[in-house]
């Protein structure tokens, strides 16, 4: 999968998830809803996965290990996502 589409499964997930949750913020007995949030949660997880095993964290918290790899992609101004 090229950058967009990994990056797209990440948006797509993680905006199905939102929604869900703004859902079950009205509705916290709908156990469907809640089975739907947990495949929802492990679709956006492996997508976040997916992306950052071929081009590194999305976000500053995910970096680990003893250097400090943040930097070393392309900036969205030099045409990083």
């Amino acid at each position: 999968m090229c950058e967009n589409a990994l990056l797209q499964k990440v948006y797509e997930t993680g905006f199905a998830l939102d929604e869900v949750n703004l859902y079950l913020d009205t509705h916290p007995s709908d156990s469907q809803a809640i089975e739907y949030y947990q495949y929802v949660k492990r679709m956006n997880q492996d997508a976040i996965a997916a992306y950052e095993k071929v081009h590194g964290p999305l976000m500053i918290n995910q970096i680990s290990g003893n250097s400090w790899t943040w930097v070393n992609n392309p900036w969205p101004w030099e045409g990083g996502m």
